[in-house]
Protein backbone atom coordinates (compact mmCIF):
# COMPACT_ATOMS: atom_id res chain seq x y z
CA UNK A 1 0.00 0.00 0.00
CA UNK A 2 1.31 3.69 -0.79
CA UNK A 3 2.20 5.55 2.23
CA UNK A 4 2.41 9.29 0.75
CA UNK A 5 2.34 11.71 3.09
CA UNK A 6 -1.15 13.13 3.86
CA UNK A 7 -1.61 17.03 4.41
CA UNK A 8 -2.51 18.16 7.99
CA UNK A 9 -6.27 18.59 7.37
CA UNK A 10 -6.59 20.47 10.63
CA UNK A 11 -4.52 22.75 10.20
CA UNK A 12 -5.86 23.89 6.74
CA UNK A 13 -9.68 23.75 8.02
CA UNK A 14 -8.13 25.78 10.75
CA UNK A 15 -6.89 28.49 8.08
CA UNK A 16 -9.01 28.28 5.43
CA UNK A 17 -10.55 31.70 4.12
CA UNK A 18 -14.08 32.29 3.33
CA UNK A 19 -15.62 30.26 0.98
CA UNK A 20 -17.56 31.46 -1.98
CA UNK A 21 -20.59 30.30 -0.88
CA UNK A 22 -19.63 31.31 2.55
CA UNK A 23 -19.42 34.79 1.45
CA UNK A 24 -22.17 34.84 -1.02
CA UNK A 25 -24.42 33.99 2.39
CA UNK A 26 -22.60 37.11 4.18
CA UNK A 27 -23.54 38.66 1.18
CA UNK A 28 -27.10 37.35 1.13
CA UNK A 29 -27.72 38.25 5.24
CA UNK A 30 -25.99 41.50 4.23
CA UNK A 31 -28.40 42.75 1.58
CA UNK A 32 -31.42 41.24 2.70
CA UNK A 33 -30.79 43.27 5.50
CA UNK A 34 -30.16 46.73 4.12
CA UNK A 35 -33.14 45.66 1.69
CA UNK A 36 -35.21 44.89 4.38
CA UNK A 37 -34.73 48.16 6.18
CA UNK A 38 -34.83 50.25 2.95
CA UNK A 39 -38.61 48.72 2.43
CA UNK A 40 -39.04 49.38 6.25
CA UNK A 41 -38.39 52.92 6.07
CA UNK A 42 -39.99 53.62 2.46
CA UNK A 43 -43.41 51.89 3.38
CA UNK A 44 -42.90 53.93 7.04
CA UNK A 45 -42.04 57.17 5.23
CA UNK A 46 -44.85 57.10 2.69
CA UNK A 47 -47.42 55.81 5.01
CA UNK A 48 -46.74 58.82 7.06
CA UNK A 49 -47.08 61.40 3.85
CA UNK A 50 -50.14 59.30 2.79
CA UNK A 51 -51.79 59.85 6.02
CA UNK A 52 -50.18 64.10 6.14
CA UNK A 53 -51.74 64.52 2.77
CA UNK A 54 -55.17 62.63 4.09
CA UNK A 55 -55.39 64.97 7.07
CA UNK A 56 -54.42 68.22 4.88
CA UNK A 57 -57.14 67.64 2.29
CA UNK A 58 -59.47 67.35 5.45
CA UNK A 59 -58.30 70.49 6.31
CA UNK A 60 -57.76 72.36 3.87
CA UNK A 61 -61.72 70.88 2.25
CA UNK A 62 -62.95 72.56 5.32
CA UNK A 63 -61.01 76.08 5.32
CA UNK A 64 -62.43 76.34 1.81
CA UNK A 65 -66.07 75.80 2.50
CA UNK A 66 -66.01 77.86 5.32
CA UNK A 67 -64.44 80.88 3.45
CA UNK A 68 -65.12 80.54 -0.59
CA UNK A 69 -69.00 81.50 0.80
CA UNK A 70 -68.21 84.54 3.19
CA UNK A 71 -65.09 86.05 0.51
CA UNK A 72 -67.41 88.96 -1.35
CA UNK A 73 -66.18 88.99 -5.08
CA UNK A 74 -65.95 92.97 -4.30
CA UNK A 75 -62.72 91.69 -2.49
CA UNK A 76 -60.60 90.42 -5.92
CA UNK A 77 -61.91 92.94 -8.19
CA UNK A 78 -62.32 96.18 -6.84
CA UNK A 79 -58.83 95.67 -4.55
CA UNK A 80 -55.99 96.17 -7.09
CA UNK A 81 -53.44 98.63 -5.40
CA UNK A 82 -51.87 99.05 -2.14
CA UNK A 83 -53.84 102.51 -0.89
CA UNK A 84 -57.01 100.25 -1.42
CA UNK A 85 -55.96 98.41 1.93
CA UNK A 86 -57.20 101.35 3.48
CA UNK A 87 -61.13 100.22 2.19
CA UNK A 88 -63.25 98.43 4.44
CA UNK A 89 -64.01 95.78 1.66
CA UNK A 90 -60.23 94.80 2.58
CA UNK A 91 -60.09 95.18 6.21
CA UNK A 92 -63.07 92.89 6.60
CA UNK A 93 -61.79 90.45 4.31
CA UNK A 94 -58.00 90.83 5.71
CA UNK A 95 -59.24 90.07 9.27
CA UNK A 96 -61.30 87.23 8.48
CA UNK A 97 -58.30 85.59 7.00
CA UNK A 98 -56.02 86.37 9.53
CA UNK A 99 -57.94 84.77 12.29
CA UNK A 100 -59.07 82.30 10.49
CA UNK A 101 -55.27 81.81 9.98
CA UNK A 102 -54.57 81.66 13.12
CA UNK A 103 -57.28 79.64 14.14
CA UNK A 104 -56.65 76.64 11.70
CA UNK A 105 -52.72 77.37 12.65
CA UNK A 106 -51.85 77.24 8.74
CA UNK A 107 -48.71 79.33 7.42
CA UNK A 108 -50.26 81.25 4.84
CA UNK A 109 -53.72 82.35 3.61
CA UNK A 110 -54.20 84.72 0.81
CA UNK A 111 -56.06 85.61 -2.22
CA UNK A 112 -54.85 86.23 -5.82
CA UNK A 113 -56.14 87.51 -8.78
CA UNK A 114 -54.61 87.88 -12.47
CA UNK A 115 -52.94 91.14 -13.27
CA UNK A 116 -53.36 93.07 -16.21
CA UNK A 117 -51.07 91.55 -18.23
CA UNK A 118 -52.10 88.06 -16.85
CA UNK A 119 -49.16 87.15 -14.16
CA UNK A 120 -50.47 86.32 -10.99
CA UNK A 121 -50.29 88.94 -7.87
CA UNK A 122 -51.63 89.06 -4.32
CA UNK A 123 -55.07 90.52 -3.20
CA UNK A 124 -55.66 89.96 0.44
CA UNK A 125 -53.18 88.80 2.60
CA UNK A 126 -53.96 87.09 5.73
CA UNK A 127 -50.72 88.21 7.31
CA UNK A 128 -50.48 90.86 9.99
CA UNK A 129 -48.80 93.80 8.15
CA UNK A 130 -46.22 94.25 10.55
CA UNK A 131 -44.90 90.22 9.49
CA UNK A 132 -41.88 90.29 7.16
CA UNK A 133 -43.30 87.66 4.62
CA UNK A 134 -46.56 90.45 4.35
CA UNK A 135 -47.73 91.22 0.55
CA UNK A 136 -49.49 93.92 -0.26
CA UNK A 137 -52.02 94.17 -2.95
CA UNK A 138 -50.42 93.94 -6.15
CA UNK A 139 -47.06 92.21 -5.14
CA UNK A 140 -46.23 89.33 -7.79
CA UNK A 141 -46.95 86.17 -6.69
CA UNK A 142 -43.31 84.31 -5.62
CA UNK A 143 -42.12 82.09 -8.42
CA UNK A 144 -42.23 78.87 -6.93
CA UNK A 145 -45.97 78.79 -6.44
CA UNK A 146 -47.10 79.75 -9.54
CA UNK A 147 -47.66 76.53 -11.31
CA UNK A 148 -50.45 76.08 -8.48
CA UNK A 149 -52.16 79.37 -8.22
CA UNK A 150 -51.70 79.84 -12.50
CA UNK A 151 -54.25 76.29 -12.66
CA UNK A 152 -56.43 77.65 -9.97
CA UNK A 153 -57.08 81.11 -12.03
CA UNK A 154 -57.23 78.66 -14.65
CA UNK A 155 -60.30 77.24 -12.83
CA UNK A 156 -58.77 74.00 -11.19
CA UNK A 157 -59.05 73.21 -7.58
CA UNK A 158 -55.59 72.07 -6.46
CA UNK A 159 -54.95 70.19 -3.74
CA UNK A 160 -51.49 69.19 -2.51
CA UNK A 161 -50.09 65.83 -3.91
CA UNK A 162 -46.56 66.50 -2.59
CA UNK A 163 -44.08 68.78 -0.63
CA UNK A 164 -42.57 71.77 -2.18
CA UNK A 165 -39.30 73.17 -1.19
CA UNK A 166 -39.40 76.74 -1.09
CA UNK A 167 -37.49 79.43 -0.31
CA UNK A 168 -39.40 80.13 2.20
CA UNK A 169 -39.50 76.53 3.60
CA UNK A 170 -41.40 73.03 2.78
CA UNK A 171 -45.20 73.90 2.03
CA UNK A 172 -48.07 71.48 0.98
CA UNK A 173 -50.44 74.16 -0.82
CA UNK A 174 -54.11 74.10 -1.39
CA UNK A 175 -55.85 76.25 -3.77
CA UNK A 176 -59.56 77.26 -4.75
CA UNK A 177 -60.69 79.40 -7.63
CA UNK A 178 -63.68 82.29 -6.64
CA UNK A 179 -65.93 82.58 -9.13
CA UNK A 180 -68.19 85.54 -9.49
CA UNK A 181 -71.10 84.44 -12.26
CA UNK A 182 -69.27 81.50 -12.98
CA UNK A 183 -66.40 83.21 -14.36
CA UNK A 184 -63.42 82.39 -12.09
CA UNK A 185 -62.14 86.14 -10.82
CA UNK A 186 -59.63 84.93 -8.23
CA UNK A 187 -58.42 82.34 -6.04
CA UNK A 188 -58.30 81.33 -2.76
CA UNK A 189 -54.72 79.73 -1.44
CA UNK A 190 -53.66 77.86 1.66
CA UNK A 191 -50.12 77.16 2.36
CA UNK A 192 -49.03 74.31 4.92
CA UNK A 193 -46.09 74.18 6.60
CA UNK A 194 -44.41 71.14 7.04
CA UNK A 195 -40.81 72.03 7.61
CA UNK A 196 -40.51 70.50 11.23
CA UNK A 197 -42.65 67.45 9.59
CA UNK A 198 -40.19 66.62 7.15
CA UNK A 199 -37.00 67.46 9.19
CA UNK A 200 -38.73 65.47 11.98
CA UNK A 201 -39.37 62.23 9.07
CA UNK A 202 -35.73 62.74 7.67
CA UNK A 203 -34.29 62.55 11.11
CA UNK A 204 -36.70 59.36 11.89
CA UNK A 205 -35.56 57.84 8.80
CA UNK A 206 -31.72 58.14 9.10
CA UNK A 207 -31.67 56.78 12.95
CA UNK A 208 -34.05 53.85 11.01
CA UNK A 209 -31.23 53.30 8.51
CA UNK A 210 -28.23 53.60 11.05
CA UNK A 211 -30.14 51.40 13.29
CA UNK A 212 -30.48 48.55 10.56
CA UNK A 213 -27.04 49.32 9.52
CA UNK A 214 -26.07 48.51 13.46
CA UNK A 215 -28.20 45.25 12.88
CA UNK A 216 -26.99 44.39 9.82
CA UNK A 217 -23.16 44.12 11.33
CA UNK A 218 -24.30 42.58 14.39
CA UNK A 219 -26.42 39.84 12.26
CA UNK A 220 -23.43 39.47 9.80
CA UNK A 221 -21.35 39.05 12.81
CA UNK A 222 -22.98 36.46 14.06
CA UNK A 223 -24.29 34.76 10.71
CA UNK A 224 -19.90 34.41 10.04
CA UNK A 225 -19.67 32.82 13.43
CA UNK A 226 -22.37 30.19 13.06
CA UNK A 227 -20.88 29.86 9.50
CA UNK A 228 -17.29 29.44 10.82
CA UNK A 229 -18.78 26.94 13.88
CA UNK A 230 -20.86 24.76 11.72
CA UNK A 231 -18.60 25.04 8.95
CA UNK A 232 -15.38 23.66 10.57
CA UNK A 233 -17.03 20.41 11.05
CA UNK A 234 -18.84 20.20 8.07
CA UNK A 235 -14.97 20.74 6.49
CA UNK A 236 -13.54 18.29 8.80
CA UNK A 237 -16.32 15.97 7.85
CA UNK A 238 -15.91 16.39 3.97
CA UNK A 239 -12.45 16.48 4.27
CA UNK A 240 -12.40 13.01 5.93
CA UNK A 241 -15.79 11.33 4.63
CA UNK A 242 -15.60 8.79 1.40
CA UNK A 243 -18.70 10.73 -0.98
CA UNK A 244 -19.51 7.45 -2.58
CA UNK A 245 -19.98 5.47 0.60
CA UNK A 246 -20.15 7.82 3.31
CA UNK A 247 -17.21 5.84 5.55
CA UNK A 248 -13.90 7.34 6.44
CA UNK A 249 -11.92 7.96 3.51
CA UNK A 250 -7.73 7.91 2.63
CA UNK A 251 -7.15 11.01 4.42
CA UNK A 252 -8.80 10.21 7.68
CA UNK A 253 -7.46 6.56 7.13
CA UNK A 254 -3.72 7.82 6.98
CA UNK A 255 -4.16 10.77 9.20
CA UNK A 256 -4.98 8.23 11.94
CA UNK A 257 -1.86 6.39 11.49
CA UNK A 258 0.16 8.65 11.57
CA UNK A 259 -1.48 10.14 15.11
CA UNK A 260 -0.96 6.52 16.20
CA UNK A 261 2.31 5.45 17.95
CA UNK A 262 3.89 2.38 17.94
CA UNK A 263 2.76 1.23 21.82
CA UNK A 264 -0.98 2.12 20.57
CA UNK A 265 -0.71 0.17 17.63
CA UNK A 266 -0.32 -2.70 19.77
CA UNK A 267 -3.33 -5.31 19.53
CA UNK A 268 -4.63 -3.55 16.70
CA UNK A 269 -6.60 -6.11 14.25
CA UNK A 270 -6.58 -4.76 10.30
CA UNK A 271 -8.73 -6.07 8.34
CA UNK A 272 -8.80 -5.55 4.37
CA UNK A 273 -11.74 -6.20 1.97
CA UNK A 274 -12.66 -5.30 -1.65
CA UNK A 275 -15.45 -6.22 -4.15
CA UNK A 276 -14.92 -9.51 -6.33
CA UNK A 277 -15.36 -8.96 -10.02
CA UNK A 278 -15.76 -5.48 -9.91
CA UNK A 279 -14.59 -5.18 -13.59
CA UNK A 280 -16.99 -7.84 -14.47
CA UNK A 281 -19.50 -5.71 -13.06
CA UNK A 282 -18.80 -2.63 -14.68
CA UNK A 283 -18.27 -3.96 -18.23
CA UNK A 284 -21.60 -5.31 -18.27
CA UNK A 285 -24.04 -3.51 -16.31
CA UNK A 286 -21.47 -0.03 -16.20
CA UNK A 287 -20.29 1.69 -13.25
CA UNK A 288 -23.31 2.64 -11.56
CA UNK A 289 -23.65 -1.13 -10.81
CA UNK A 290 -20.38 -1.30 -9.75
CA UNK A 291 -20.98 2.42 -7.35
CA UNK A 292 -23.91 -0.02 -5.94
CA UNK A 293 -21.55 -2.79 -4.52
CA UNK A 294 -19.27 -0.87 -3.31
CA UNK A 295 -21.51 1.50 -1.33
CA UNK A 296 -23.66 -1.75 -0.11
CA UNK A 297 -20.20 -3.17 1.24
CA UNK A 298 -19.14 -0.26 2.89
CA UNK A 299 -22.56 -0.36 4.14
CA UNK A 300 -22.32 -3.54 5.80
CA UNK A 301 -18.78 -3.11 6.85
CA UNK A 302 -19.68 0.10 8.93
CA UNK A 303 -22.82 -1.48 10.34
CA UNK A 304 -20.88 -4.67 11.52
CA UNK A 305 -18.21 -3.15 13.14
CA UNK A 306 -19.24 0.56 14.11
CA UNK A 307 -18.59 -1.08 17.80
CA UNK A 308 -14.99 -1.96 17.71
CA UNK A 309 -13.30 0.49 14.80
CA UNK A 310 -13.02 2.51 11.74
CA UNK A 311 -13.52 1.66 8.19
CA UNK A 312 -12.04 3.77 5.47
CA UNK A 313 -12.01 3.71 1.65
CA UNK A 314 -8.83 3.57 0.68
CA UNK A 315 -9.35 2.72 -3.17
CA UNK A 316 -11.86 1.97 -5.73
CA UNK A 317 -13.30 -0.47 -4.22
CA UNK A 318 -10.48 -1.18 -1.49
CA UNK A 319 -11.69 -0.84 2.16
CA UNK A 320 -9.81 -1.34 5.41
CA UNK A 321 -11.21 -1.24 8.82
CA UNK A 322 -9.19 -1.02 12.05
CA UNK A 323 -10.19 -2.76 14.71
CA UNK A 324 -9.82 -2.97 18.57
CA UNK A 325 -10.78 -5.30 21.42
CA UNK A 326 -11.63 -8.87 19.02
CA UNK A 327 -9.47 -11.37 18.45
CA UNK A 328 -8.83 -12.61 15.18
CA UNK A 329 -11.06 -15.87 15.74
CA UNK A 330 -13.99 -13.77 16.46
CA UNK A 331 -13.47 -11.78 13.52
CA UNK A 332 -13.20 -14.71 11.25
CA UNK A 333 -16.70 -15.65 12.58
CA UNK A 334 -18.03 -12.05 11.59
CA UNK A 335 -16.72 -12.41 8.03
CA UNK A 336 -18.11 -16.02 7.94
CA UNK A 337 -21.82 -14.06 9.01
CA UNK A 338 -21.07 -10.94 6.80
CA UNK A 339 -20.42 -13.21 3.87
CA UNK A 340 -23.33 -15.01 4.21
CA UNK A 341 -25.70 -11.97 4.41
CA UNK A 342 -23.85 -10.68 1.42
CA UNK A 343 -24.66 -13.97 -0.59
CA UNK A 344 -28.18 -13.11 -0.40
CA UNK A 345 -27.69 -9.92 -1.58
CA UNK A 346 -27.89 -9.43 -5.63
CA UNK A 347 -27.23 -5.56 -7.24
CA UNK A 348 -28.20 -5.33 -10.98
CA UNK A 349 -28.09 -9.04 -12.02
CA UNK A 350 -24.96 -10.12 -9.64
CA UNK A 351 -24.44 -11.48 -6.63
CA UNK A 352 -22.48 -9.44 -3.88
CA UNK A 353 -19.24 -10.73 -3.41
CA UNK A 354 -15.97 -10.11 -1.48
CA UNK A 355 -12.68 -10.97 -0.68
CA UNK A 356 -10.98 -9.87 2.65
CA UNK A 357 -7.65 -10.50 4.48
CA UNK A 358 -6.60 -9.75 8.19
CA UNK A 359 -3.65 -9.20 10.24
CA UNK A 360 -2.58 -8.19 13.93
CA UNK A 361 -0.05 -5.21 14.67
CA UNK A 362 3.09 -7.08 16.03
CA UNK A 363 5.58 -5.21 17.34
CA UNK A 364 7.77 -7.84 17.01
CA UNK A 365 7.32 -8.08 12.97
CA UNK A 366 5.83 -4.96 12.11
CA UNK A 367 7.87 -1.69 12.03
CA UNK A 368 4.93 0.48 11.22
CA UNK A 369 1.10 -0.22 10.86
CA UNK A 370 1.64 -0.30 7.40
CA UNK A 371 3.61 -3.35 7.72
CA UNK A 372 0.52 -5.52 9.09
CA UNK A 373 -1.59 -3.71 6.27
CA UNK A 374 0.94 -5.54 3.92
CA UNK A 375 0.29 -8.41 5.68
CA UNK A 376 -3.38 -8.48 5.36
CA UNK A 377 -3.02 -7.36 2.04
CA UNK A 378 -1.28 -10.37 1.03
CA UNK A 379 -4.04 -12.55 2.83
CA UNK A 380 -6.72 -10.92 1.21
CA UNK A 381 -5.02 -11.71 -2.16
CA UNK A 382 -4.88 -15.18 -1.63
CA UNK A 383 -8.62 -15.39 -0.45
CA UNK A 384 -9.29 -13.64 -3.93
CA UNK A 385 -6.96 -16.40 -5.65
CA UNK A 386 -8.93 -18.96 -4.28
CA UNK A 387 -12.34 -17.26 -4.66
CA UNK A 388 -11.42 -16.86 -8.80
CA UNK A 389 -10.39 -21.00 -8.36
CA UNK A 390 -13.72 -21.66 -7.17
CA UNK A 391 -15.66 -19.87 -9.51
CA UNK A 392 -13.50 -21.64 -12.70
CA UNK A 393 -14.27 -25.16 -11.13
CA UNK A 394 -18.07 -23.76 -11.25
CA UNK A 395 -18.24 -23.10 -14.62
CA UNK A 396 -16.50 -25.81 -15.46
CA UNK A 397 -19.16 -28.22 -13.50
Amino acid sequence: MPTETTPNIHKIIKEKPISGTERKILLLVIGSTFFTALVTVFIFYRSLFFDLDDRLLSRSDAIFSMLLSRIPPQSITNLNTPADAATDTYKRTHIFLEDLRKTTNVRYLYTVKRAAGGEPIYVVDGLSPDSEDFRSIGEPVEREIIPIVARCLDGQSMRGERTMDTSWGIIIPACEPIKQDGNTIGALVIEFDVQSFVNNTRRTALICLAFSFGVAILVTTVTALLLKKVSGPLYRKLAYTDLLTGVFNRNAFELDLRHMAAGDAEGLVILVCDVNRLKTINDRSGHAAGDAHIRVLAHLLRNQFKDLGKTYRIGGDEFTTLLRDITIESLEERMLKLCSIAEKITIKGFQLTFSYGMAVFDPGVDETVHSALNRADANMYLYKKKFKYQQILREMG
